[in-house]
């Protein structure tokens, strides 16, 4: 089991869901991993951490969180009813159910037009017009064909109001809409919907209804926009993606790019 933990400082449960908050891991991923070797069941199991000291998103890149400013947790999920070839739509539900909690927050604290400028920035990261309010890191095992567990990383910027300078453009729920939110009460709302979200993909058609909302609401779908591939920029427009999540792109001379997340950097 991991050796970083200061303390527990409370478990609980709720609606089905087992939460164990820590003041401290290197990583609530690497909490429920370790578990899973321990032989621990970690289905419907929440990790929350009030600091990570080595915290990761997509791309091995760095999550910055002020202690006890931020939602930092793991989620870990049974979702043995999707096959092996599906690992994407989980990217997209997780991401939709995200989206939903924090825009209706934002419209409801804010009476502002913010939450009508969030998008899901491919793969899973949650702006706010060209600013980073979250993002995901998600892991995944597999038997045979199907899919077992997933885990569910999130990191979420709530009530945090500085960054660091070599932090390039991130954005706090307390920034928009100027007040502090109930880190407690947003979490559980959070693990809800995800849950909610996930077991939608039992069906066809449900697969189709977040596939559908997760174009929709696709940063940058359809538009013209610079990015850099194989260290050079190129103009172009995004058309959508692959069933394994490989971003799918065009140029103005109508020659096509499938990019896995290394092998494109979106300019902002």
């Amino acid at each position: 089991m991991e050796r970083n933990v200061h303390f527990m400082n409370m478990k609980m449960s709720f609606n089905g869901f087992e939460i164990l908050l820590f003041d401290e891991l290197k990583s609530t991923n690497a909490f429920l991993h370790d578990r899973i070797s321990a032989g621990i069941d970690i289905d419907d199991t929440v990790i929350v951490a009030r600091h990570q000291t080595a915290g990761k998103g997509m791309a091995n890149n760095r999550w910055e969180s002020q202690r006890g400013k931020n939602l930092l947790f793991s989620i870990a999920l049974n979702v043995s009813f999707l096959k092996a070839e599906e690992q994407f739509k989980i990217s997209q539900a997780v991401a939709i159910a995200i989206l939903n909690v924090i825009s209706l927050k934002l419209i409801i604290s804010s009476n502002s037009s913010n939450s009508s400028n969030s998008f899901i920035k491919w793969p899973n990261d949650i702006y706010i017009n060209s600013r980073k309010l979250a993002g995901m890191l998600i892991q995944n095992t597999i038997s045979g064909m199907m899919m077992q567990m997933s885990i569910i990383g999130v990191g979420l910027n709530v009530n945090q109001m500085k960054f660091s300078d070599d932090i390039p453009n991130p954005v706090s729920m307390k920034m928009l809409a100027g007040i502090d939110f109930d880190l407690d009460l947003l979490l559980k709302e959070l693990i809800i919907n995800i849950k909610t979200a996930v077991e939608s993909l039992r069906t066809e058609s449900g697969k189709a209804s977040v596939d559908e909302m997760y174009k929709n609401n696709l940063f940058r779908f359809g538009q013209w926009a610079d990015y850099e591939i194989d260290n050079e920029i190129k103009t172009l427009k995004i058309n959508g993606y692959d069933k394994y999540g490989r971003l799918c792109l065009c140029d103005k001379n109508g020659h096509d790019f499938v990019c896995d997340i290394k092998e494109i950097r979106f300019i902002m």
